[in-house]
């Protein structure tokens, strides 16, 4: 099978390209990475548009296939390399499918306030009301994932895979 090849930003300040990253650890797929250090240089966003029609990273390089945007590429994967990616309950899957695309596409003011940064601490800083309200909504959907499919592991809903 052609070998897969995934571009990245840095993982520590790209979330979005950490996400399918770690998607493809997890499931022990072999792939190469090439990573383009975002912010790092002037001409980082042309070598982005070498792999990228949107621009933006994380792309999947599949032989003559190219996917952009992290919840595409998981998806691709889940369809290329058929293991149990989602939980094999249907309302469990209805649900886990929902809340990561919230996840995906949602919380602007946590992200806007406080952009991810694994290697930075910004105490007291971003910590506005509305911060708070996003905070909240992601907190109640994390234990609302446990308590309805918890049962089995320590992930979300239960096992991950």
């Amino acid at each position: 099978m052609t070998q897969l090849t995934l571009v990245i930003g840095n993982k520590n300040y790209s979330s979005w390209s950490l996400r399918p990253w770690l998607v493809m650890k997890q499931f022990g797929l072999e792939f190469n990475e090439i990573r383009i250090p975002l912010y790092n240089s002037p001409d980082y966003s042309s070598k982005i548009r070498q792999y990228s029609p949107s621009g933006k990273v994380p792309v999947l390089l599949h032989g003559t296939q190219t996917v952009w945007d992290s919840l595409a590429i998981c998806e691709y994967l889940a369809e290329t390399f058929p293991m149990q990616w989602w939980p094999e309950d249907k309302a469990a899957r209805a649900f886990a499918r929902s809340i990561s695309a919230e996840m995906h596409s949602g919380f602007q003011n946590l992200r806007q306030n406080m952009p991810m940064n694994c290697r930075t601490k910004y105490s007291g800083k971003g910590l506005a009301s509305v911060v708070q309200q996003d905070i909240d909504r992601i907190t109640s959907i994390w234990q609302e994932s446990r308590q309805k499919f918890g049962d089995g592991g320590n992930f979300l809903f239960g096992n991950f895979a």
